[in-house]
């Protein structure tokens, strides 16, 4: 087990800003871009590619606990899931509601890094 110590540094190191490109079914993909706060809050900006749409803000809270972050949306309409991503080194990997790992042959491209 890691020391609580061990735990909030791994928090303050991996605090920051994390950047990539989701798929998407409809367009070239979704930008992300998350920042990941000194207070336990987030903010998530999605920009559709190819769309003249202004992007996506979702703001919230996060938690981290071993190497799972928790993304819990600030309530707008109804109440958004919880989003999961593992830790890695420098980098977030998406995971499914189950909190496991994204499969198939577009598994990789859900990383966002740092």
């Amino acid at each position: 087990h890691l020391s609580i110590r061990r735990q909030r540094q791994m928090c303050i190191r991996d605090r920051g800003t994390y950047k990539g490109v989701f798929p998407a079914a409809d367009c070239p993909g979704i930008e992300i871009e998350l920042t990941l706060h000194n207070d336990n809050t987030y903010t998530m900006n999605s920009s559709y590619m190819d769309r003249s749409e202004e992007p996506i803000q979702q703001t919230g809270n996060y938690t981290v606990k071993g190497n799972l972050l928790t993304l819990r949306a600030k309530v707008g309409i109804g109440l958004p899931a919880p989003e999961y991503y593992k830790v890695e080194e420098n980098r977030l990997r998406r995971l499914n509601a189950k909190k496991q790992p994204i499969t198939g042959e577009l598994a990789d491209q859900y990383v966002l890094t740092k």
